[in-house]
């Protein structure tokens, strides 16, 4: 991949997770709209290298940086049904990156990784014993103890904005 284009996505990741703690609505919307610039930043780039893409985002998903593995895993997301075909070799690749993330601590990395194994499900990405082990993995983490209720309430502001562009995406 060439340094150039390493360096631009390099550069646009950190922004998918940008923490925006500010609950004026007129901020939120703009931080909606620059969520899905470069979301859709990322899928020009990954219609031209697709497969080195790819890779970028599986390896910032496997550097265990909360921040970019977020942004990975969202991207992940936002892109699996756009390059289903490019990325359909890649399924191996994916579902061993997916196994690395199951025993990330954190909440919001949580709720972005079972986003995208139900991504992965509706895309036939999940098979044999590593579906199993997904769909554990998702039922696991959907009942919330007492414990984990109060990293509810603090989770981060990234995570509201990803899930309302998923309910609310406009191309």
């Amino acid at each position: 991949m060439e340094i150039d284009l390493t360096l631009t996505l390099s550069t646009l990741l950190p922004v998918v997770s940008i923490n925006n703690d500010s609950r004026d609505q007129s901020d939120f919307s703009i931080g909606l709209k620059m969520y899905n610039e470069v979301q859709r930043c990322f899928l020009t780039v990954g219609l031209v290298y697709p497969d080195d893409l790819f890779l970028f985002l599986v390896n910032k998903c496997r550097v265990k940086e909360e921040t970019l593995t977020f942004g990975g895993l969202c991207v992940l997301k936002h892109l699996l049904p756009r390059l289903f075909e490019a990325w359909h070799s890649k399924i191996p690749l994916l579902v061993d990156v997916v196994k690395s993330l199951l025993e990330e601590p954190s909440l919001g990395v949580w709720k972005a990784l079972s986003e995208l194994i139900v991504v992965m499900a509706s895309h036939c990405y999940l098979v044999g014993s590593s579906g199993e082990l997904f769909i554990e993995y998702l039922v696991r983490h959907c009942a919330l103890t007492e414990n984990n209720h109060g990293d509810l309430d603090i989770l981060n502001k990234r995570v509201e904005v990803c899930l309302y562009f998923n309910c609310f995406h406009v191309w």
